[in-house]
Formats: structure tokens, sequence, C-alpha cells
């Protein structure tokens, strides 16, 4: 017995997408069938872009945040961290990413040695 399957795909580009796929299967005994699934997805001008979240003043009020948290000059998609010095974005997920800047390693690192450094400061 031969199997004989073919897939047929089309996508086209995000400013009005269609895609087509089309599956042909052809078996002994039986004529081809044919299946085909198509679906047709329109963008207008006026839909969300994709980087929806900009940086909220009201954070830098947050006892979390106000120790390292400040607003990027140079993209309203960004926060900035005084402690690593580094900017990153927040343009998915606000303060989601945030918090997960907050727990990364390198982050963690340069916080505590930031907090010795006070401690020995002040004594």
């Amino acid at each position: 017995m031969d199997l004989n399957n073919n897939i047929e795909v089309e996508v086209s580009d995000d400013s009005g997408s269609e895609s087509r796929i089309t599956t042909a299967e052809q078996s002994p005994g039986f004529r081809n069938q044919r299946k085909t699934i198509e679906t047709k997805t329109k963008i207008n001008s006026s839909s969300k872009p994709k980087r929806s979240c900009t940086f909220k003043k009201e954070w830098m009020n947050n006892p979390d945040y106000k120790v390292f948290l400040k607003e990027c000059r140079i993209d309203k998609y960004l926060a900035h961290c005084s402690i690593c010095n580094s900017n990153f974005s927040i343009a998915n997920g606000g303060k989601y990413l945030i918090n997960r800047h907050m727990e990364q390693s390198n982050h963690k690192r340069l916080s505590d040695i930031d907090a010795k450094e006070k401690c020995k400061i002040q004594h």
C-alpha cells in the first residue's frame, strides 16, 4: 500500500494576513480527498500596538521599587535600574517585568553589595 500525503501552506504578511492550509490524501480504493482550512485576519491601523505598557511615575512611590526604579529618559517603554545601571523593557508586562528584574541574580547581587556599602557608611 502506498500512501501519499501532500500539504500546501500559504501565509501572507502582517498587514492583512491570509493563510490557507490544503491537505491532499491519496490511498488505494479512494479518490483524492482535499481538505482546506482558510483563515483571514485583517489588521487595522487603529489596532493596538505590540508595545502597550509605558512607564508610570506612580511606580516610583512603591516602597519595593523606590530604591532602584527610575524613568528611562531614552524610551518610554523602558525602565532604568539605578542599582544595575541598566535599562530594561516594561513594554509587554509593566509591573510584572519590574518584579522579574528584581528576581534576577545580578540585580540581587548588586543590591546586596549596595546595602553593605550603605551600612558601612552609616557606621
